[in-house]
């Protein structure tokens, strides 16, 4: 919900921002997925975990964001450059994103790094996609916590000197 909240307002061109479901993959051959564009897919496609001290772990978690544009205008080195321009316009938004993550945290993860950007060609149906790959570390105490039980004293009467 960080992550949603953060691009929302950082990025307010993105229109429609979700965790990656496989929406691009649930509909027909030819046909597009229900999604407000430009969108953007965020995923923890996976994590390795090595050990600390007294059962906790540190993650190294890798988080992908796949932005789908669906893209209208022409950019081949023929067209104007009016039109080529408009066909570009989703590599400001890709810039945009990448302004709002790189080196953003909160106290509980360290600093988003950027650490590959594909392409994915989605000619067929007519859809842009870019997927930025960042990664990040967390501590997960979780073990630790369960062992550990709060517990509340109380005392009635009083102390003599």
């Amino acid at each position: 919900m960080d992550l949603q909240e953060r691009i929302s307002q950082e990025v307010p061109e993105i229109t429609y921002i979700d965790q990656d479901l496989g929406q691009l993959g649930q509909t027909g051959e030819h046909e597009r997925p229900p999604l407000s564009y430009p969108a953007c897919l965020i995923d923890f496609p996976n994590s390795d975990y090595s050990n600390l001290s007294g059962g906790a772990q540190l993650g190294a978690v890798p988080i992908t964001f796949q932005l789908i544009f669906d893209t209208y205008s022409q950019t081949w080195h023929k067209a104007p450059k009016q039109v080529i321009m408009k066909g570009l316009e989703y590599l400001e938004v890709e810039q945009k994103l990448h302004k709002c993550l790189q080196k953003w945290h909160l106290d509980y993860f360290s600093p988003l790094i950027r650490t590959n950007v594909k392409s994915q060609n989605n000619n067929d149906i007519g859809l842009r996609v870019r997927q930025l790959t960042y990664s990040t570390e967390y501590e997960d105490y979780t073990p630790i916590d369960e062992e550990y039980k709060e517990v509340v004293f109380s005392f009635k009467g009083e102390i003599k000197d």
